[in-house]
């Protein structure tokens, strides 16, 4: 027989595989995710490379993976958002998170489906752009690009299971994904340089992983492996999955003794 702690792992896994297969399904069948996934990330590269006259190997990098990061957090907030906002206009948001199976297994999983295929497409996007430009493809360190992608992926879930907390409580989940979105949009430190940020806000930008693991990657593709950001990406990772786990329960039970988890 199978240890109790060996079968409830499979079964985790089980869970979150089949998850994120659904949301993939999902994303593949909406067809204005192409905004997302492909408009968006190339305007907003074609923007920033544009908007510099610098095309040494370390800018445009830099610009690559700060122009990646932000559409792939667009599409995992919108992914995690869309979710729930549908559930609780189905009337079935009740049934989704409290049912036999751990809720917070399922939105990492859909987090990770919808992080899966907003890297896949918006890396692909990111290449054509570059190849019409001219630009060089510049991957010195595949193998520590590739931890890298793997800790976005993982990063992109625990926030997603993080703000879920928040969507579940309120009525308007897409609207607050927007401004969650656009808020990292400007002071995340990806598309605009930390170092033209005011004073007052720069130090926002330090505590979201997503910037470290720019920094990361930018420096691993051009020949420069800066373990120190992974670490603190991986720090603030685990930081927003132990947070989001622990919230989430709290946030459903004090949701469904308010009565508010199916009212649109």
């Amino acid at each position: 027989m199978s240890h109790p702690l060996v079968e409830r792992c499979v079964s985790g896994i089980e869970v979150i595989t089949a998850s994120a297969r659904m949301r993939i399904a999902e994303i593949r069948a909406t067809p204005g995710m192409l905004v997302f996934l492909v408009v968006q990330p190339a305007a907003l590269l074609l923007i920033v490379l544009h908007s510099s006259a610098d095309t040494s190997p370390p800018a445009v990098s830099r610009a690559v993976f700060g122009t990646l990061l932000t559409a792939f957090w667009a599409v995992t907030i919108r992914g995690t958002a869309a979710v729930l906002a549908r559930d609780r206009a189905q009337g079935v948001l009740g049934r989704a998170v409290t049912g036999a199976r751990d809720a917070r297994l399922i939105v990492i999983g859909k987090g990770l489906g919808a992080g899966l295929t907003g890297i896949v497409a918006i890396a692909a996007t990111t290449l054509v752009v570059l190849l019409l430009l001219g630009l060089p493809v510049q991957l010195s360190h595949p193998g520590w690009l590739a931890v890298g992608v793997a800790a976005v992926l993982v990063s992109g879930a625990a926030a997603g299971l993080l703000l879920a907390c928040l969507f579940v409580l309120t009525r308007h989940a897409a609207t607050l994904s927007t401004s969650v979105i656009y808020v990292v949009y400007l002071l995340g430190g990806m598309l605009v340089p930390d170092r033209m940020l005011p004073w007052a806000v720069r130090w926002l930008c330090y505590g979201i992983s997503l910037r470290w693991l720019q920094e990361f990657l930018a420096g691993a593709a051009t020949g420069t492996v800066d373990l120190r950001a992974l670490v603190i990406a991986l720090g603030l990772t685990v930081a927003y999955g132990v947070a989001g786990a622990l919230l989430f329960e709290r946030m459903v039970t004090r949701a469904r003794a308010e009565a508010t988890l199916d009212l649109f």
